[in-house]
């Protein structure tokens, strides 16, 4: 499948690599592809990931990680168009979905990506709240505050133009994998059942719930929007780009979203494995594997994982922030201040918490709000990529197209078996 996913590079002259990354443009500048895939990776391991991966591994055990896999294999298709869109056209996700879809259209899908980015932020902020729980006793709420706050000053410094924020982002990155992974090294893992558990079976309702809340927490919709604006270019279909160039990019495209995406895989597999080999009554949050990993493991482990999930809340929410902005900047028409902005997508976090609401239920049920916003991102970006006027050289493969069809129509047909069920 991803061989196709180059687009029929095979038939076209092949362009040296060594050449200067000029991007692709006249004057071609467009970022580099791995930094961008890797900053979209981070959705990927956000908070809301740990939340349904480790119930997911402490109620079922290995039996979801099929779902895990499949979930990350759909993100390296959708990844690379959402790169490909921005890359090619030098607009984002929003932007095109606000031009082609006027009116009434624009308003649901502006909707559609608002909530999604709320959704995300109550992951970011209640997964930051149970780190500095877990790390230093603080209580849920003044822990939100302080994620809060966290993401204030990443906005203001980001006005002020000294965020350094790809840097931030990829050593937390790597920090939250280093961590996790180590977590599968302690522990008692069966690889058989492992080995086992890549192929698909049936699911019964409340596996179903959680696969749906893997899918939502795996193939983020807003990580479309930001992954499709990361990677823009400055590529104006002029004559004097030639198709070689313009194919060679979409190669290096293919590459990085491949490696971004397995490297968010691991961990999230990462996640259902270790879960899945703590005691039985270890419970299925957050907070109760922390305490069986600490009894069981020692308190160093359990601190890389109260470690980890702190990165993730921190990364997340900075790219949360830029999402925030791509959307905005996207499909609205008059501008909104940045700051009262941020402070009225983190109300339902705090809502949340203030109502004392179990913080991992939270975690899980944000998620699957994500696998019922997917399609309304899925099947704009479908259409914009397989429009040859809009994406030339690069447009769809024919076996590209099918594939992105087919994960759409897995993802819709799982939240519609979980409506049937009475979720």
């Amino acid at each position: 499948m991803l061989s196709h996913m180059g687009e029929r590079v095979a038939q076209q002259p092949r362009v040296d690599d060594r050449s200067p990354d000029r991007g692709l443009g006249g004057t071609i500048s467009a970022p580099r592809t791995l930094v961008p895939a890797l900053l979209a990776a981070i959705a990927y391991v956000d908070p809301g990931n740990f939340g349904v991966n480790i119930t997911s591994g402490a109620e079922h055990g290995y039996a979801l990680v099929w779902v895990v896999v499949f979930a990350s294999c759909s993100a390296m298709v959708i990844q690379y168009l959402a790169a490909k869109l921005g890359m090619v056209t030098g607009k984002s996700l929003a932007e095109h979905s606000s031009e082609r879809f006027p009116g009434v259209g624009r308003l649901l899908l502006w909707a559609q990506a608002e909530l999604v980015v709320i959704m995300t932020d109550l992951a970011e902020i209640v997964g930051g709240a149970i780190a500095l729980r877990l790390l230093f006793g603080m209580p849920l709420m003044a822990g939100a505050v302080c994620v809060t706050l966290f993401s204030l000053v990443v906005l203001a410094l980001k006005v002020r133009g000294r965020s350094h924020f790809d840097s931030v982002v990829l050593v937390l990155l790597v920090v939250i994998i280093a961590s996790l992974v180590w977590q599968v090294f302690v522990a008692d893992v069966d690889r058989v059942a492992l080995l086992r558990s890549v192929l698909p079976r049936p699911l019964d309702s409340s596996a179903a719930l959680l696969a749906v809340g893997i899918v939502g927490a795996t193939v983020m919709p807003h990580a479309l929007h930001f992954h499709s604006a990361a990677s823009r270019g400055h590529d104006d279909g002029s004559a004097d780009v030639g198709q070689a160039e313009r194919l060679r990019a979409g190669r290096r495209t293919v590459r990085s979203v491949v490696i971004a995406m397995t490297v968010a895989g691991i961990a999230n597999v990462s996640l259902v494995v270790f879960s899945a080999a703590l005691p039985s009554e270890a419970g299925a949050s957050i907070e109760t594997a922390y305490a069986a990993l600490s009894a069981n493991a020692g308190r160093v482990v359990a601190t890389m994982l109260a470690v980890a999930l702190l990165a993730s809340g921190l990364a997340s929410t900075l790219v949360g922030v830029q999402t925030g902005d791509v959307v905005m900047q996207g499909f609205g028409r008059r501008p909104i201040p940045p700051l009262p902005r941020r402070l009225l997508a983190v109300v339902p976090a705090l809502v949340i918490l203030g109502l004392g609401i179990e913080p991992t239920n939270a975690l899980v049920w944000s998620q699957v709000v994500l696998s019922f916003a997917l399609p309304g991102t899925l099947v704009p970006l479908l259409l914009f990529t397989r429009d040859r006027d809009l994406m030339g050289v690069l447009v769809n493969h024919r076996v590209t197209t099918a594939v992105a069809t087919l994960i759409t129509a897995v993802i819709v047909a799982l939240c519609a078996y979980l409506v049937a069920t009475g979720l």
